[in-house]
């Protein structure tokens, strides 16, 4: 699939869904880096790869929240969020907010440890 817009409508119901599945285990462990992309910062990456432990989106505060086993993110009054999904499901999402700040949520598969 390629990247795709969802519109605000969408946005508590696609992420309660993601959520729901997520922890009941019907899609595979994740873990998740966060990038945040705007003029006066340039590209920063404010969390390195760790477990993920949901996605979600309150209309009532309008805050999307990215909750990871280290770190919570919060990102307030969102006006754009773009998901981009592949076979293996969620790949990216990519939340901007009204001031142009741009949050890019990768999502990946944890890597098997070797056996020994």
């Amino acid at each position: 699939m390629a990247v795709k817009k969802l519109e605000k409508s969408e946005w508590e119901s696609y992420f309660n869904e993601f959520d729901k599945k997520y922890r009941e285990g019907q899609i595979s462990a994740k873990e998740v880096q966060i990038e945040i992309v705007n003029e006066e910062i340039g590209d920063q990456v404010e969390t390195w790869w760790q477990p993920l432990v949901g996605l979600s989106y309150d209309p009532k505060d309008d805050e999307f929240e990215v909750a990871a086993e280290r770190h919570d993110h919060l990102i307030h009054k969102p006006v754009e969020i773009y998901v981009d999904e592949d076979v293996d499901g969620l790949k990216t999402v990519e939340v901007i907010q009204e001031d142009g700040t741009k949050h890019i949520i990768k999502l990946k598969t944890p890597e098997a440890l070797p056996e020994k």
